[in-house]
């Protein structure tokens, strides 16, 4: 496939692409960055870097879903926004903004930037259609940014191919047939009448803890983080405090299958319900979401789920049929998308980086929350986005994170569940 051919969207990328037609579900991933470039610099290096990832340079074309496909276009900048801002004002509202404004997939290319210039400091604000990226997409594409800005050069990769075909799932398109129902391939147009985000960073003593303290138990830290968010959302929202909490989990296949840093949709997606009883302990229910979500870290269990949703779309169903279908099997009230621990540098010249924030996104559920996790340069940072705002909910799991890792006992879960709410108005 050469870097313009058109390529048929995979199982993944349609589930997004039907998603669209609905309501928007593209990302955002942020950066803070101490120092400044001058505006025309942050314009060459996204150029620079575009050209580097094919998928930053498509637009989505065709009007039966069986083969839809991503159609290279030739000299289409991403859009950039620059902003003039007091040093240190909250960038949470530009980018809240931003959000609700959906992406018009029909238009080269699906992405958009916002530079946040400051005295001494910069945001960097990446947005992305989901078919084209996932979140790790977007942090590998700050980081090339920055490479970009220091000076360095960076190879041209070659186009990423669906997850279907790296992960061995035999593709069938139809190329004459039209699925009933379908006969356009434009998304939904309507910016979302509300987001809310909220932020949090765990200090650098926390994170610390927290990682060591996870590896010590068996458990991940995402593990840790899945248990003391169930138990946070049971203390702030007194309608879970009886009912299972649903985490919908994105889990990057880029090391399951040996894939490396092209910009691509390379994620599965797993829901798994939790109601831990109270006499279970914390670090026990850390280690069982740990058990639960590595057995999904295979090859053989990522062919078999892409297969599984490859049905979807090749048996005879309508596109609302297929809606009602995506929409029943995401149900859920968080979605939890951790980048993880990020390897990358901080210095980039004149320019370091200091913080990751990410990623943002709404679903497809009105009620639900993302909860996006990035660790970087030794702190973890945590933001939660939804139509609804989350008062309270971050300032709980950080003191749940804070004080399962300063007990030398394993606590019960039925400690947390006495509090509530009102036990967090203490925490600034």
């Amino acid at each position: 496939m050469t870097r313009k051919e058109n390529r048929p969207l995979g199982t993944n990328e349609k589930v997004f692409w039907v998603l669209d037609q609905k309501t928007t579900t593209h990302f955002a991933v942020v950066a803070e960055i101490n120092g400044n470039a001058l505006d025309h610099q942050w314009r060459q290096a996204l150029d620079t870097v575009q050209q580097r990832h094919p998928n930053l340079s498509v637009r989505i074309s065709g009007n039966e879903y069986s083969t839809v496909y991503f159609e290279g276009v030739d000299n289409c900048e991403i859009p950039l926004r620059i902003v003039y801002t007091k040093r240190d004002e909250d960038w949470t509202s530009v980018l809240e903004e931003e959000l609700k404004m959906p992406i018009d997939i029909t238009k080269a290319p699906l992405a958009r930037a916002v530079v946040i210039q400051q005295s001494g400091k910069t945001v960097f604000i990446f947005l992305s259609n989901h078919s084209i990226g996932d979140g790790m997409s977007s942090a590998l594409f700050i980081q090339d940014i920055l490479t970009v800005l220091s000076g360095e050069k960076l190879d041209d990769l070659i186009p990423v191919p669906a997850l279907d075909q790296l992960a061995g799932v035999n593709a069938r398109e139809f190329l004459h047939e039209q699925t009933s129902g379908f006969d356009q391939a434009k998304n939904s147009l309507i910016s979302r009448p509300e987001v809310n985000v909220q932020r949090l960073k765990l200090s650098g003593a926390l994170t610390e803890k927290l990682i060591k303290r996870s590896k010590s138990e068996k458990t991940t830290v995402h593990g840790a983080l899945s248990a003391a968010l169930v138990l946070a959302l049971k203390q702030t929202d007194s309608a879970l405090e009886e009912k299972p909490v649903r985490i919908l989990h994105p889990l990057s296949a880029r090391t399951t299958l040996g894939i490396g840093d092209n910009y691509g949709l390379l994620i599965n997606i797993v829901t798994l319900p939790y109601n831990p009883e109270p006499e279970n302990t914390f670090w026990d229910f850390a280690r069982n979401v740990r058990k639960e979500i590595a057995a999904t870290q295979t090859p053989e269990w990522i062919k078999t789920d892409i297969s599984a949703t490859r049905e979807l779309f090749y048996n005879e169903m309508d596109v609302k049929t297929i809606e009602q279908a995506l929409y029943q099997g995401t149900q859920h009230e968080i979605m939890l998308t951790n980048l993880g621990q990020l390897p990358f540098k901080s210095d980039f010249g004149g320019l370091e980086l200091k913080s990751l924030w990410g990623p943002m996104v709404l679903t497809l559920h009105d009620a639900a929350r993302t909860v996006g996790v990035a660790t970087f340069n030794g702190e973890l940072t945590l933001t939660v986005t939804g139509i609804l705002t989350s008062d309270g909910l971050l300032e709980a799991t950080e003191k749940i994170i804070d004080q399962v890792c300063q007990s030398q006992e394993n606590i019960e879960i039925g400690e947390f569940l006495k509090q509530s709410v009102t036990d967090f108005s203490d925490i600034n």
